[in-house]
């Protein structure tokens, strides 16, 4: 039992995932089998990370949306090649409770966050619009950028492929004048603006908006380097440990067959080129 982040009520909690469980499901089917997180690369994980945030109903309420997500934008995109997405009610309900659950998930962390004022203004309106279908107004400022598979980035930092087109990744980012929500799964990119983030730095990603990923683009220096910062700070096989490595060369090889050709591979590739 415990107190819902969402509803405020005293139920059973579930133990819900920030990142949605299909994203995970994705990975073991388009990867290795199995992934690691940042904090401890040499140690294979089966499942992403969870929090006891919400009550069974509300994470129906995210599921619903998490299924309309994955039909009609995640597959579209990856499987379908869509490139054109219109403003709907599911996706900002969708696009609101993934970077919802990243605030509130580090907000309280112990750290020292500069915009934590805010951080806490921006975690209360968006759960008024989620449980309480009270319109955004201060922080309705949310974009999606949708990454192509055929990307490619000159001088590309070590491992921006994997990372861009299949890793996962959250965080408040601040510097002393912006602080943004950030969520990002496979192929997509979420930001959420909290503060010192114009609208008109982003071309085609603002979710109130069609959005047409082929000119998708961040013109946002500092944004753009935090990403490609992040890039560059991903660790990858050759970070882990000897003897982690040693055990990674006998599960690839006992199951290259069925890795090599699927996305995993493919950006492995690119970024070893």
């Amino acid at each position: 039992m415990g107190k819902c982040k969402l509803c405020y009520e005293d139920k059973e909690l579930q133990n819900s995932h920030i990142i949605p469980k299909f994203v995970y499901n994705w990975m073991k089917q388009t990867g290795t089998g199995r992934f690691r997180q940042g904090l401890n690369i040499n140690k294979p994980i089966q499942d992403g990370i969870k929090e006891f945030l919400l009550c069974r109903d509300c994470e129906l309420k995210f599921s619903k949306r998490e299924d309309w997500f994955k039909k009609n934008v995640f597959s579209a995109f990856i499987d379908k090649g869509v490139t054109t997405f219109y403003p709907s009610n599911n996706l900002k309900y969708f696009a609101v409770s993934l970077l919802w659950r990243v605030i509130v998930y580090f907000k309280d962390d112990g750290n020292n966050y500069k915009f934590k004022v805010k951080l806490d203004e921006a975690e209360i309106e968006w759960r008024k619009y989620l449980y309480e279908d009270i319109d955004l107004k201060k922080y309705d400022s949310i974009h999606l950028m949708c990454i192509p598979d055929d990307i490619e980035i000159p001088y590309a930092p070590k491992n921006i492929y994997s990372y861009l087109l299949q890793d996962i990744d959250i965080e408040i980012a601040e510097s002393n004048e912006k602080c943004f929500i950030y969520a990002k799964f496979a192929r997509f990119i979420f930001i959420g603006a909290i503060e010192g983030i114009e609208n008109s730095s982003f071309i085609e990603t603002d979710i109130s908006h069609s959005m047409n990923t082929k000119i998708q683009n961040i013109n946002d220096s500092d944004v753009g380097g935090f990403i490609i910062n992040r890039a560059k700070n991903h660790q990858s096989f050759e970070d882990l440990s000897k003897e982690q490595q040693e055990k990674n060369n006998q599960y690839f090889e006992k199951r290259i067959d069925k890795i090599r050709g699927n996305d995993y591979w493919n950006q492995f590739l690119k970024d070893n080129k």
